[in-house]
């Protein structure tokens, strides 16, 4: 199972807002109301926090970074769109908006680097300007045992970025559109799909219809159970967003919110838990509503 990581590393916000930058192409953003910026902050370090408790109650290993105040980084407690690891690579992505870009912070990149041993590879970042834009594990759903990354095309997640992540990863890429609450692009594909060891959750009612049976096959193929959710499970509960784990004694944990458990019915339940996989699902309403992602944003896997 060396392809299900033990570790991920998370960022402890010191700032967490409604990002307006970010709300132009993510659906799932919402402005919460009867709440001003500190209390939105610490409600969002209590899931935070709980968050971590729950994996490391389990023997997941939890690298903490410490966001800074004053950075103007309302988003850095989703990790995974900035760097990723795995196959022996240490990734740098290009983000489309500004204040994102800020969360690639020399001290934390230094750092990851000296977790995993490896040099950072920036050279996706080149053409970040001119729009080639690919938003790490975000914009990217990967099948590591087959090399296969799937990504939902949109303004995150450029075919021009795409071709140059071929060319440094050796993995090849499925790419189709799917849309979401509002019938646009949907902003990142793991909102709507995750793709563990044995199976694959995901939203086939939202991508377009042209591209769905090629999207279902290649799953199938890969010898994944598919297990289908309903565009209502993806957009008002964010069960797309879920991410595999396991510890070191090699037990199985597919994490979700609390608010994507709430929504799955017994058959879907059943096949994740028949795949042995236990169910992590820590409450993070006020990170999902205001930062319109959920768990698996959270957490950036660390394969060492």
């Amino acid at each position: 199972m060396a392809n299900i990581p033990r570790k991920v590393l998370m960022v402890r916000p010191a700032a967490f807002a409604f990002n307006p930058q970010t709300a132009v192409s993510n659906a799932f953003q919402h402005q919460v109301k009867g709440f001003n910026s500190r209390q939105i902050q610490d409600i969002a370090l209590l899931e935070f926090d709980h968050m971590v408790d729950l994996l490391q109650s389990v023997g997941i290993e939890v690298f903490i970074e410490q966001d800074q105040e004053g950075d103007d980084t309302p988003d850095s407690i989703f990790p995974n769109n900035w760097f990723s690891t795995f196959d022996s690579k240490f990734l740098l992505f290009p983000m489309f908006s500004e204040n994102r870009r800020r969360e690639r912070k020399a001290p934390m990149v230094k750092n990851i680097a000296g977790i995993t041993g490896i040099a950072p590879n920036d050279s996706l970042l080149a053409a970040e300007e001119d729009g080639a834009i690919l938003e790490g594990t975000g914009s990217m759903v990967c099948d590591h045992k087959n090399k296969i990354a799937y990504a939902a095309i949109s303004q995150r997640t450029t075919h021009a970025a795409l071709d140059h992540f071929e060319e440094i990863s050796g993995y090849s890429t499925i790419r189709f559109r799917a849309l979401g609450p509002d019938d646009t692009a949907i902003y990142h594909t793991n909102v709507m799909m995750c793709i563990a060891d044995e199976f694959a959750v995901i939203g086939l009612n939202s991508i377009i219809d042209k591209d769905r049976d090629r999207v279902r096959t290649s799953l199938e193929r890969s010898n994944l159970k598919v297990i289908a959710l309903d565009n209502r499970q993806l957009f008002e509960h964010f069960a797309g967003n879920m991410l595999q784990l396991q510890n070191e004694e090699g037990e199985k944990f597919l994490v979700m919110s609390a608010e994507a458990l709430s929504c799955l019915n017994s058959n879907q339940l059943e096949i994740i838990k028949s795949h042995k996989n236990s169910i992590l699902a820590p409450p993070i309403h006020m990170i999902e509503k205001i930062g319109g992602g959920s768990v698996r944003c959270m957490m950036a896997e660390i394969f060492t």
